[in-house]
């Protein structure tokens, strides 16, 4: 039985590491044209926690390639509300978990995650909104 969800899993690996590689240099390669002075204009004044848990659901590749864009827009006026709402919804759903997913479990599995998953971000973003009013972080 291990050897059979090994092989599964390296299966799964193997057709799904080009997607993967794109994801991070399309990734790599936004973060790299998107001007500051676009990013502060659109996000810095922003209240709203739904923009940044929609984004956290369609962006690819690993969270770990957005953390030193997220540091230099909170250095700008980002607020934690909206950089908690986005790693939130990032982290569980992210658009490369979808293929997997839809694979083991069926699509029906994955839209009712991704909604559950939306909104817990989006709960997570009003809690950091609270705090942000009562603690300094």
């Amino acid at each position: 039985m291990i050897i059979e969800i090994l092989a599964a899993t390296f299966d799964s690996f193997l057709k799904f590491s080009l997607i993967i590689v794109v994801a991070i240099v399309v990734a790599q390669i936004i973060s790299l044209f998107l001007s500051q002075e676009t990013i502060e204009k659109q996000l810095k004044n922003e209240k709203n926690v739904v923009k940044p848990a929609l984004i956290g659901l369609v962006t690819p590749g690993p969270l770990g390639l957005y953390l030193p864009l997220l540091k230099i827009l909170k250095e700008k006026g980002l607020t934690l509300s909206m950089i908690a709402t986005f790693i939130t919804s990032q982290t569980l759903v992210g658009p490369m978990r979808s293929f997997i997913e839809v694979e083991y479990f069926g699509a029906m599995f994955f839209i009712y995650r991704v909604i559950f998953s939306f909104f817990t971000a989006f709960g997570v973003g009003i809690c950091y909104k609270y705090l942000e009013k009562r603690i300094e972080f």
